[in-house]
């Protein structure tokens, strides 16, 4: 593995963890220390993004490549402070543009047989997040956080780890 995909991978894992300490941490408004707290987790993730997708590009085909497009996008549109413009909440839009690319995405994973567990989790996160809506149940935001967090962390531990060799049948 490359130095820059070992990064990107480690980016993930970091990213994860904070993400899932994120979840527990009440939100402040215009906090300059939260803001960059999150920033952080933002730009490890979207450098976590990358590192995933070198490592599964020649197993997911076009809707999987299309899927992290998407996820690429709507990670890099919630780096920064969370805007408001136009009646707009830009981060909220980032986000479903982001748990919309995870899951098409993480569906590809899955049909080319690697990266379940994180696509599981993807899945899960992106599910919690959508019941949030209908329900009102504060409490699944959080859960949906852990479950994005576990993700990357997930990816990035499988990225990191070392080639398995083939097996082949007698």
């Amino acid at each position: 593995m490359s130095g820059f995909l070992t990064i990107a991978a480690r980016c993930a894992v970091i990213g994860g963890v904070l993400r899932i300490v994120a979840s527990f941490i009440p939100y402040i408004p215009e906090s300059p220390w939260l803001e960059g707290y999150y920033a952080v987790i933002d730009i490890c993730l979207m450098f976590g993004l990358i590192g995933i997708f070198a490592q599964t590009v020649d197993l997911i085909g076009v809707w999987g490549k299309s899927g992290w497009t998407i996820a690429m996008i709507g990670q890099a549109s919630i780096i920064g402070p969370d805007a408001r413009m136009f009646g707009i909440d830009f981060y909220m839009a980032g986000s479903v543009i982001l748990l919309t690319g995870l899951a098409i995405w993480s569906l590809a994973l899955l049909r080319g047989g690697v990266m379940r567990a994180a696509a599981g989790w993807w899945l899960t996160g992106g599910a919690l997040a959508v019941a949030t809506i209908p329900s009102g149940i504060a409490g699944l935001v959080p859960a949906a956080g852990v479950a994005l967090g576990l993700g990357f962390v997930v990816a990035g531990r499988a990225c990191l780890a070392p080639p398995q060799p083939a097996i082949h049948p007698a």
